[in-house]
């Protein structure tokens, strides 16, 4: 029940209608009996909105596209991930003061290691975009050697600089996946309604690699099912997804993260939906 004591936390970004974040956070607040709510802002002025948080008193934000570099210059401190990466996916407000965190950098981190140590393992990073970003932070940062691919080859070029990969190309560089160890694509290829796509022809996948892809919708993308059949071990994109929320959820609450309720919603919508916008769907 939602009374005066309830805390507020939300997503904020342009669009986020089809959000999936309010869902699964209020979930996790039923689970442990929190008084809590979590609601979806469209937020076109990010200013006024970070005012609105300060003075509202509103507990955290998650910050979705097209805020997350933008909304840095209003807060009060950022945490060292999101100094590095120059990008935020929450803010947590203590009394008016407001940090800015980046999950996403962690849960990418997380979701891999499930299935792979990652130091001294050579990865393949598709797409050198916003997505990417944090996941060549975090690949550097375990110790990957990283070459990153982009069908703008100055954006991997840039983003190789930036993080001190080992190497970068353009698209039609794929043939370094036939030494890799790890494959991850940070693009939106294959995702709904374009679900018959792929970034990597089949014949490049081998069975020493772990292929993890980020899009979410559809849950078994057409890479992941092509890993599988070639013997790939695979990382949903939708761990990602759960990880990030997770970590945001114990930043704003002070709670574990139960997260099997979270996954369990979570996997249920994923197998009822047909309508993703977008690879960062908060």
């Amino acid at each position: 029940m939602i009374d005066a004591g309830t805390k507020i936390c939300c997503v904020i970004g342009d669009p986020v209608e089809h959000s999936l974040s309010p869902l699964i956070h209020n979930s996790a607040y039923r689970a442990l009996g929190l008084n809590f709510a979590y609601v979806a802002f469209r937020v076109k002025d990010i200013g006024k909105a970070i005012d609105g948080i300060r003075g509202l008193g509103i507990r955290g934000a998650s910050v979705t596209i097209p805020h997350k570099i933008t909304a840095m210059k209003y807060l009060d401190a950022l945490d060292d991930a999101a100094k590095e990466i120059g990008a935020i996916n929450t803010i947590v407000n203590n009394d008016g003061v407001l940090k800015g965190y980046n999950t996403d950098y962690a849960a990418a981190m997380k979701a891999l290691e499930e299935k792979i140590a990652i130091k001294g393992k050579k990865a393949v990073l598709v797409g050198a975009g916003g997505v990417g970003l944090p996941i060549a932070v975090g690949l550097k940062r375990k110790g990957a050697e990283l070459v990153i691919l982009d069908i703008v080859e100055d954006l991997a070029k840039n983003l190789a600089k930036r993080v001190g990969a080992d190497g970068f190309g353009g698209s039609d560089n794929l043939s370094a996946i036939a030494s890799a160890d790890i494959l991850v694509n940070a693009t939106p290829v294959g995702m709904w309604p374009r679900t018959d796509e792929s970034i990597v022809p089949k014949e490049l996948l081998h069975p020493r690699l772990t292929v993890f892809d980020v899009v979410y919708n559809p849950r078994e993308t057409k890479l992941l099912k092509e890993a599988k059949a070639t013997g790939c071990a695979v990382v949903y994109g939708y761990r990602m997804f759960l990880l990030q929320a997770a970590e945001q959820f114990e930043l704003f609450t002070g709670h574990e993260a139960p997260l099997h309720e979270m996954e369990k919603v979570l996997v249920k919508a994923l197998e009822g939906e047909g309508h993703a916008t977008s690879v960062d769907r908060r």
